[in-house]
């Protein structure tokens, strides 16, 4: 359980934070999504950044602000890996059978590689959105694949920062 010490530094920031948004009324929304883009593209972890839309929008604002913001960070991580380091990954791959063997599971069967993938916990999803980038995985099946991955996810931490607010909100009366 929180202590009174350290719930109402919580409550502040985020009672702060929420009254800042809502200031800025439907561009609070984007702003956050922005922040969140740029924060999930340098590899920062989600979690935290998950559950406060929770605690700040609601659980349905939430988890559509979070589900748009992350599938287009990982977009952009992929492109960016794609793009800038595809080359150098080719020719080392070419001498790889492994990677070579993984690398064509990924391209004939991406949706569905990527989505078990992203309901798996074992790979940070910031940081497998640039791995994903260096296999020939189509950008449609990536995209698609991450976003449907990615929603479970996005839906139990955003409803616990969502349930966690109404938790301290009540904590107060026992």
């Amino acid at each position: 359980s929180l202590s009174l010490g350290a719930r109402e530094p919580i409550e502040a920031f985020v009672a702060c934070f929420k009254d800042i948004v809502e200031e800025l009324g439907p561009a609070g929304y984007v702003a956050y999504g922005a922040v969140y883009f740029a924060l999930e593209v340098l590899c920062v972890p989600a979690i935290p950044l998950t559950a406060t839309a929770g605690a700040l929008f609601g659980l349905g604002p939430g988890t559509a602000i979070v589900s748009v913001a992350a599938t287009a960070a990982a977009t952009v991580a992929f492109l960016i890996a794609r793009y800038a380091a595809r080359d150098r990954v080719a020719a080392w791959a070419a001498g790889s059978p492994r990677f070579t063997a993984v690398d064509a599971a990924v391209g004939r069967d991406g949706f569905k590689v990527v989505t078990l993938l992203r309901l798996s916990p074992l790979l940070p999803l910031a940081a497998s959105s640039y791995l994903y980038g260096l296999t020939s995985v189509d950008l449609g099946a990536y995209v698609a694949g991450s976003w449907l991955g990615m929603l479970p996810g996005t839906v139990a931490y955003v409803a616990a920062g969502s349930y966690g607010v109404e938790l301290l909100a009540g904590a107060g009366g026992g």
